[in-house]
């Protein structure tokens, strides 16, 4: 596998050791692009890049790829994911051996599990979803793409999440609930009931702070297909 990253932050960091765990001979990382970096905060030979010119001298020589943009932009890891499989990349799962997907009914592409997380049994699990450190998803839950389950964030058995919301660090989210699409659970929060589109949620119980409303920026994938 010769793997492009998109994302030069922290989590790139992450992520380039796990692939180094994961795949030890099978996969080279060609390069890092985020049009956001003039350059890396961490130290690695790998090259990055940051413009249209870059993108498509990636796009030439990768295979695979990995998104590393965690935190609550799980609409525009996703979008990004399926920007680089219409260029005909494919995406690379990376689950720790420390963490543990047991018996699940579905698991999509590019899924991160990051050591200490665990995913129960019969639960179903979208496109690039990440199970941070020592998360846990109990039995039959649901799982839209794109989640973050953020670490140490429990979400309790037959729990339904929308595509692209996020599970703040250490929240907890009571049985058999439903969350919508786009909803940001904060920090510690305690879900105890259903949950609509759009909205972040804080506090014990969890109470509506605001509306979350995510954007994706096309405007490189447009430079290269006008």
């Amino acid at each position: 596998m010769r793997i492009m990253l998109w994302g030069g932050r922290s989590k790139a960091r992450i992520l380039i050791d796990m692939i180094s765990e994961i795949y030890p001979t099978k996969a080279e990382i060609i390069g890092i692009f985020d049009e956001t970096l003039d350059e890396l905060s961490f130290d690695t030979k790998i090259k990055l890049y940051s413009d249209e010119t870059g993108l498509s001298s990636l796009y030439a020589t990768a295979t695979h790829f990995v998104v590393c943009i965690g935190g609550e932009h799980g609409f525009a890891r996703y979008k990004i994911s399926e920007k680089l499989k219409e260029n005909g990349l494919a995406p690379v799962d990376l689950i720790s051996s420390h963490g543990l997907l047991d018996k699940l009914d579905s698991c999509g592409d590019g899924i991160q599990v990051m050591p200490g997380a665990i995913a129960h049994k019969f639960t179903s699990i979208g496109s690039q979803c990440i199970l941070n450190t020592n998360s846990t998803v109990d039995h039959e839950c649901r799982l839209g793409n794109g989640v973050h389950i953020m670490g140490g964030a429990s979400i309790a058995g037959q729990v339904e999440i929308g595509n692209f919301s996020t599970i703040g660090t250490n929240a907890t989210v009571l049985p058999g609930l439903t969350l919508g699409n786009n909803v940001f659970v904060g920090a510690g929060a305690v879900v105890t009931e259903n949950i609509k589109d759009n909205l972040v949620v804080a506090g014990v119980p969890a109470k509506t702070i605001k509306k979350f409303n995510p954007i994706f920026n096309t405007a490189i994938f447009e430079k290269l297909n006008p």
